[in-house]
């Protein structure tokens, strides 16, 4: 009886670190990834949106840390993991939702 009481307490402690350790993308996330979305809506259209936000969180902020030294390390911090096309989405998003005072370091066009 005691190993049936012990096997639930850890489940139910389980799934009580499960739900407290996940939680659903922020605001800011979630715009984040719907103006990813529609600056690139051929790379990014198909992912459902909080997919998409939970997948991007923290990516906008750390683009942002890169635009504090230059655009050009921004596109490179980027480009390790995504093209050319969705760097300029990521990028300009960011810029919009994390870092508005950033805008100046986009370049014209």
């Amino acid at each position: 009886m005691n190993r049936s009481l012990t096997a639930g307490i850890v489940t139910t402690l389980a799934a009580l670190i499960l739900v407290g350790c996940s939680s659903a993308p922020s605001d800011e996330d979630k715009k984040y990834a719907a103006l990813v979305t529609v600056a690139d809506q051929d790379d990014f259209g198909g992912i459902n949106g909080d997919t998409l936000a939970d997948t991007l969180s923290g990516e906008g902020p750390a683009l942002c840390k890169q635009l504090d030294s230059s655009f050009a390390d921004a596109v490179a911090y980027a480009k390790l993991g995504y093209s050319t096309k969705e760097t300029t989405a990521l990028i300009s998003a960011a810029v919009v939702v994390y870092c508005p005072d950033q805008k100046s370091k986009l370049p014209a066009g």
